[in-house]
């Protein structure tokens, strides 16, 4: 039956293409972080990459290292690492495999892709709570880990209608991002 299933899958035409993307993505992020000839901003999913990118940044995104530790099935094990450094085992499963993976010095993309040994060394890093009010932690963390920068966009909670107010705050936000990130980019 098993053999069956997977005759029957096909495979999707532009699998070879995304593949090559992701490694050739992965592979710039590890050469920004080894040589230092951009800078690499580490980003939540709903952060403001778009500010990011245009100001020059390589951008990273955690929450996708933390969904490959699940995929590989690392996840579970480098868990209780986050929860020995005091991190609840309630709280978001991302954040405590990727510091389990972390502090462990293990990563999915060595496995992949032969000559990257560790996640990019961040110049900065930003976050937007808007998904979650543990990214701020989580980047904090490795903030403090490698002596980065962390600034981000606070979201608010309960909101039933968007008001002007909500709008104004938001978008002065992320115009204070601007000028850290424009020390940092250079």
């Amino acid at each position: 039956m098993a053999e069956e299933k997977k005759a029957a899958r096909k495979k999707i035409r532009a699998a070879d293409d995304m593949k090559k993307y992701m490694a050739d993505y992965y592979f710039e992020l590890d050469h920004a972080s080894k040589t230092g000839e951009k800078k690499v901003a580490w980003c939540t999913s709903v952060g403001p990459a778009e500010i990011l990118r245009a100001m020059g940044f390589l951008v990273y995104f955690p929450e996708t290292h933390s969904a490959m530790l699940g995929s590989t099935r690392m996840a579970m094990d480098l868990i209780p690492y986050a929860n020995a450094l005091g991190y609840s085992p309630e709280i978001c499963s991302y954040l405590t495999a990727d510091i389990g993976a972390f502090t462990q010095k293990v990563t999915p993309l060595a496995k992949a892709y032969e000559g990257i040994s560790s996640v990019p060394r961040p110049d900065v890093l930003v976050y937007n709570t808007n998904q979650c009010r543990d990214v701020q932690d989580w980047f904090a963390w490795y903030a403090r880990e490698f002596d980065a920068p962390l600034i981000g966009v606070h979201t608010y909670r309960g909101v039933r209608d968007v008001t002007k107010t909500y709008i104004t705050s938001i978008a002065k936000q992320m115009e204070g991002l601007t000028e850290p990130l424009e020390e940092i980019s250079g």
